[in-house]
C-alpha cells in the first residue's frame, strides 16, 4: 500500500524563517517578506487583499447571502450551545445527518460586538489557515488505521511521504464567507438561550443587514474537559497521551504551539475506537483511547510556521505583548501559564518555542489530578492511573517539547 499526504514534516536546516506577523501585516503592500499571499493575485492581476485571500479558502469569489446558505428550513435541528466574545456557537445537524458546530464571527465592520471592535479579514487568516492546517493532518490517519483493522502489519505500509499525521485536532468540514441580516431561526435559539442560560453576548439581532460574517463549520467532538465526568483516571491518562501526542506531531508539521490550551479547549467524546493512530517523524505510534476521544480546539492565540515555496516560510502568529489584561489575571493555574509563558518567550511571540505547550500540558496534568470528575474513584485502576499522572506531572517541565516528551520519555 503506498500512502502520500502533502504536509510533511515542516522544518528543516535549509528552510528561511521568514517571520510574518500576519495581523499587523499590510498583506496589500508589496514588501521583500514573504507572506501566505504571494503568487496569489486575482484574475485582473491587481495585489490580493486579505479578503480575497479568506475567500480563496472558502472556495468562493465574493461573499454569499447568510441565508441562502443556512435557510431556516434547513436550521431545524439546530440549538445554540455557547459563545464568546468572537460571536455564537451553534450545534446543527444538516441534511446530511451529521452533526456540525457552527461558530459564526462577525467580521469587517464598524459596529462594535460584546464590546470589542469586529475583527478585519487580515485578523481572521491566521485563526481559518491554522484551523486548516491542522485538520488536514488527519488525512492519512483512516487508511493508517484501516491497514491495522485488516490484520496487516505497519512494514506493509509505505509512509515514505508522510512524515506527520494525527486526528487530535477539530476537524474543519467547511469555511464560509457571509453576509446579510442574521437567520431568523438562529435568532430564535438566540433568545431560547438567553432565556434559559443568560447571555453575555450582545444580540446579534443588532447587526446591519449588510454585516459579513465568517462561518466555520467544525465536526462536533464533544463536552470540554471542565465538564465531562470520565469513569476513571484510566480514561484521564488516555486522553492526556492523545492531546500530548497530537501536540507532538503538529510542532513537528507546523512549528506549532497552541498557547490557550486550557480545559474548555480539549473537547472528549466516548468512542468505542480502541487506539488513536499517530505519525511523528515518519514512525507510526497507537495510543489506547480507553473510551474516550480527544479533539484541540481554538487557536486564536496559537503559533504556526507555514512552507511557502522551497526556501521560505512565514509564521502565523498573535502578537499578544500589549494585551495586558491576559497577563493580569490571578487565580487559576490557567492565568500563571499566560505569564509563564510571555517569559519564555521575552514577550517577542513571532518566536518558536514548543516549551509553550509543556506548560499547557503541565496544566492539563494537573486538572486530571485535582479539578477533574471521575464516577469511580475508590478502585484500584484509578489509583493506579492517579498516580502515573502524579509521575507525568512531576517530570514534564523538563522537556522541552512535546514531541521531546512523547519521543523520550519512557514511563508513559
Amino acid at each position: 500500500m503506498h500512502l502520500s499526504l502533502q504536509y510533511t514534516g515542516f522544518w528543516n536546516e535549509e528552510c528561511d524563517d521568514t517571520i510574518i506577523e500576519l495581523s499587523k501585516l499590510s498583506i496589500a503592500d508589496q514588501t521583500h517578506e514573504v507572506t501566505v499571499l504571494d503568487n496569489f493575485n486575482d484574475t485582473s492581476n491587481r495585489i490580493a487583499t486579505a479578503k480575497d485571500y479568506v475567500l480563496r479558502r472558502c472556495n468562493q469569489t465574493e461573499p454569499l447571502p447568510f441565508d441562502e446558505c443556512y435557510p431556516d428550513s434547513q436550521l431545524k435541528n439546530c440549538h445554540k450551545i455557547g459563545e464568546g466574545v468572537y460571536g455564537e456557537v451553534f450545534l446543527w445537524r444538516a441534511r446530511d445527518g451529521r452533526a456540525r458546530v457552527l461558530k459564526i464571527i462577525p467580521i469587517a465592520g464598524n459596529l462594535k460586538v460584546n464590546g470589542e471592535c469586529q475583527k478585519d479579514f487580515h485578523e481572521i487568516i491566521s485563526e481559518i489557515v491554522i484551523a486548516m492546517e491542522l485538520s488536514a493532518l488527519r488525512a492519512p490517519i483512516a487508511e493508517i488505521e484501516r491497514h491495522f483493522d485488516e490484520g496487516k502489519d505497519v512494514e506493509a505500509l509505505n509512509l515514505q511521504a508522510i512524515e506527520n499525521a494525527t486526528d487530535a485536532f477539530n476537524e474543519v468540514l467547511a469555511v464560509r464567507c457571509v453576509y446579510g441580516s442574521y437567520p431568523s431561526r438562529l435568532l430564535d435559539l438566540w433568545d431560547l438561550y438567553d432565556e434559559c442560560k443568560g447571555s453575555e453576548n450582545d444580540n446579534p439581532a443588532i447587526l446591519p443587514v449588510d454585516q459579513q460574517y465568517i462561518v466555520l463549520e467544525l465536526a462536533n467532538a464533544g463536552q470540554d474537559l471542565e465538564s465531562y465526568q470520565f469513569n476513571n483516571a484510566e480514561q484521564a491518562h488516555a486522553l492526556f497521551l492523545q492531546v500530548a501526542y497530537g501536540l507532538a506531531v503538529a510542532e513537528e508539521a507546523y512549528q506549532f504551539e497552541h498557547r490557550d490550551l486550557h480545559w474548555g479547549n480539549i473537547l472528549i467524546a466516548p468512542t468505542e475506537q480502541k487506539w488513536a493512530t499517530f505519525v511523528i517523524r515518519g514512525r507510526v505510534v497507537r495510543v489506547g483511547r480507553a473510551g474516550v476521544r480527544g479533539a484541540i480546539i481554538d487557536y486564536s492565540l496559537s503559533r504556526v510556521a507555514l512552507r511557502l515555496a522551497p526556501g521560505d516560510s512565514a509564521a502565523l502568529y498573535n502578537d499578544l505583548a500589549a494585551d495586558d489584561s491576559l497577563f493580569d489575571a490571578l487565580g487559576d493555574y490557567q492565568f500563571t501559564v499566560y505569564r509563564l509563558m510571555r517569559d519564555k518567550l521575552g514577550n517577542d511571540w513571532k518566536n518558536f518555542e514548543p516549551y509553550t505547550n509543556i506548560l499547557w500540558l503541565h496544566y492539563t496534568v494537573d486538572k486530571m489530578i485535582t479539578a477533574l470528575r471521575y464516577k469511580r474513584t475508590n478502585t484500584k485502576i484509578h489509583k493506579h492511573y492517579i498516580d502515573k499522572l502524579k509521575g507525568i506531572k512531576s517530570r514534564i517541565l523538563d522537556y522541552g517539547s512535546a514531541a521531546q516528551f512523547v519521543l523520550t520519555d519512557n514511563e508513559l
